[in-house]
This record gives structure tokens, C-alpha cells and sequence, in this order.
């Protein structure tokens, strides 16, 4: 195109917009630090800048009807279609580069973003986190038949859906971080603890996938089934418990039967309930082991504890909605559509039940 010829950019998104234009000095005053796709912004105002005429920006509203959009939405789902992405040049002429951030404006938490960066970005991929993220991927894909990226798969972790604790959890699962199975085979290690590493309930190695998906201790089993009878009330298909729909739970995708409409209520709410349900597997089977010397809670524990659980989410949730939260507040509207399916007498509560304490509610109990 001729860099000569004024030009009109039409998007849907206000982020790039804005990144282009409101938060471009900002943005290159920091050296596009803790910036999404900085390489590709820094690219982009680096284009621009070389036009010799003047460049205009103008927003549409995506998936309304608009010719442009319409046409740009779908050679987007094209290029995310193909097994391996189009190699992109991302190189600036020197004149226009512009690198590092200025003194004057940089702080000491960017400043140990940048280095902590730089850091990671030496560091080689940790095997068993990359076979875990494989294994996830490859469970999403039967589950939801749509490709998930590592990249997705690690920023799930951090949705607001998923609490901190579980979120620690989930982290340290995916990179092999607990002492569990084979970590207690170490030649520098004594024969007793040794011993740690085989299942006493199953003789078997006692690895986090034994422990979350296959041992036979009172506990797991019974959680994964109150699960799935608590998921159905919801009208939609058991996906199964497996590394994939648990660990990665927040990435699941759940879609109506007759359209490709996402169900972003269901989606919210498979993602509560697997997480809580796997990060309580986890803590009964420490619980058993290390504080109560092997000896298995008995299955109205089990079920007592999970129903706890998943209720204390709903009462965190109702509570998040309330006004002095502002902006952080969530929608009354969001979490009746995540809770409603699967609650008691859902069809007898009134219109403001999520924000009126007063009205006690709570999940469906299996008889």
C-alpha cells in the first residue's frame, strides 16, 4: 500500500485501538513491558510511523452484520484453523526501532518484570510440565473437539473462577511439584522414605495421576460421582474426570445443541466445580496419609466435605456481588445463570436471591 495515501483502520476491538493510539506513549516509555503481544504493538506503531500520511482508526461494533468484519472474523478462524501458524516478520528498520524504557518513567515493579522476563526466557521447558500440557491439550480435544494452545492452558489458571489455593494447586500439579511417586526414589534417599512412593491402599507408584484419577481410597471415587450427578442436573453431558476436564478445567467449552452459542454459565460452572472437586481429592488423600496415619474417612465424610465446598463457593460467589465492590463486583445476573441448574428448589426462589442474605440456598443434595 502506498505509505502516501491517508488511510482508515476499522476494528472490533478497543484494545488494539487504544494501544495504538490513547496508550501509545505509555506504552513506549515502558518498553512494552508486561505487555500482550509488545513484539507485535511495538511492530505496528513502527509501521505507522513510517506512513507519511495520516492514519485514522475507527471502531465497529464485532459480530454485527458489519461487510469488513464479518469478512475479517472469518479469515481470523481461517489462519486459527491451521495446524501451523503463518510465520509472521516482526523485524523494525533501525530508524524506527525504539528499545529499552525510559528511566524517568519506569518502576521497580516493571523493572523486575523485565528482568524476571529475560530470565524465563532462558530457561528450558520443564519436561514433565510440557508432557503434562500435552496430555491436557490432548483430553481437551476429545472433550470439547476444538485445539487448545500451553499458552491458554496456562493463563486458565489464573481466571477469577479459580481461587488462589486451587490455582497454586493446579500450578504445582502440571509441573510435577509435589513430592509424590517417583520424587521418593532418589538415591539420596533412605529407605523409609522410600517407602513413600508406593500407595499403601493399591501397592502401586504413587504418583499425582494414581492420586487423582485411579486409587482406590475412599474419597476419590466418591467425589468424582457427586460431580457428575451434580453436573447433569444441569441438562448437559458428563465430560468425564480425566487430566484434561479437571486441570484444565477452565478451558472447556461447552456449546447449546442446535447452535454453536456458547454456554458461558455452564462453562463458569464446570470450571468451579471441577477444580474444587480435584483440589479436594488431593487435600483428603494428604489428610489421610499424613494426618491420620492411612486411615480412610468413611463416604459421609467424603460427601459431607465436597458439599461444604462447593456450597462455600456459592455463598463467596453470592457475596461477591455485593455494591461497595464496585467494578469487581460480579453480576447477580452471572451468578444466578453459573448456580441455578443445580440448585434446591431452584423454581420457588425469588427474583433477588443472590443478593438477599437472607435467603438461604444451596446445591442439590443426591440421595
Amino acid at each position: 500500500m502506498d505509505p502516501g495515501i491517508n488511510l482508515v483502520q476499522e476494528t472490533d476491538s478497543k484494545t488494539v485501538m487504544d494501544s495504538l493510539t490513547r496508550y501509545r506513549v505509555m506504552l513506549e516509555d515502558t518498553g512494552f513491558i508486561g505487555k500482550s503481544n509488545g513484539e507485535l504493538t511495538r511492530t505496528i506503531l513502527a509501521a505507522l510511523r513510517s506512513r507519511k500520511a495520516h492514519t485514522a482508526f475507527v471502531w465497529v461494533k464485532g459480530h454485527d452484520g458489519h461487510p469488513r468484519n464479518e469478512e475479517a472474523d472469518r479469515l481470523a478462524g481461517l489462519g486459527a484453523a491451521k495446524p501451523v501458524g503463518d510465520v509472521v516478520d516482526l523485524s523494525i528498520p533501525e530508524p524506527m526501532r525504539l528499545s529499552g524504557a525510559k528511566l524517568s518513567v519506569i518502576t521497580q515493579k516493571l523493572a523486575y518484570r523485565a528482568i524476571r522476563s529475560a530470565k524465563e526466557a532462558k530457561l528450558a521447558p520443564r519436561r514433565a510440565a510440557s508432557d503434562n500440557i500435552t496430555v491436557i491439550a490432548e483430553d481437551l480435544r476429545t472433550a470439547c473437539k476444538h485445539d487448545t494452545t500451553e499458552a491458554v492452558i496456562w493463563k486458565s489458571l489464573r481466571k477469577k473462577d479459580v481461587t488462589r489455593e486451587t490455582r497454586q494447586f493446579l500450578w504445582k500439579t502440571i509441573h510435577d511439584g509435589f513430592m509424590t511417586g517417583k520424587h521418593w526414589l532418589r538415591p539420596n534417599m533412605s529407605d523409609v522414605l522410600q517407602e513413600r512412593a508406593t500407595c499403601k491402599k493399591c501397592n502401586e507408584l504413587d504418583s499425582m495421576d494414581h492420586i487423582l484419577f485411579r486409587c482406590a481410597a475412599r474419597g476419590q471415587q466418591e467425589i468424582y460421582n457427586m460431580l457428575q450427578k451434580t453436573w447433569e442436573l444441569s441438562g448437559l453431558q458428563w465430560p468425564g474426570a480425566n487430566w484434561g476436564t479437571m486441570l484444565g478445567a477452565a478451558c472447556m467449552v461447552f456449546r447449546t445443541r442446535n447452535s454453536d452459542a456458547r454456554l458461558t454459565g455452564s462453562e463458569r460452572l464446570w470450571t468451579i466445580l471441577a477444580t474444587e472437586s480435584v483440589y479436594l481429592v488431593w487435600k483428603l488423600r494428604c489428610e489421610r496419609v499424613i494426618q491420620n496415619n492411612g486411615k480412610e474417612y468413611s463416604r459421609e465424610e467424603v460427601r459431607n466435605r465436597w458439599y461444604a465446598t462447593i456450597n462455600q463457593r456459592l455463598t463467596l460467589d453470592r457475596r461477591a456481588c455485593v455494591a461497595y465492590l464496585e467494578k469487581r463486583a460480579l453480576k447477580p445476573n452471572r451468578v444466578a445463570e453459573t448456580w441455578l441448574p443445580i440448585l434446591e428448589n431452584n423454581r420457588d426462589l425469588p427474583p433477588n436471591w443472590v443478593g438477599d442474605c437472607g435467603v438461604l440456598v444451596g446445591i442439590k443434595r443426591g440421595r
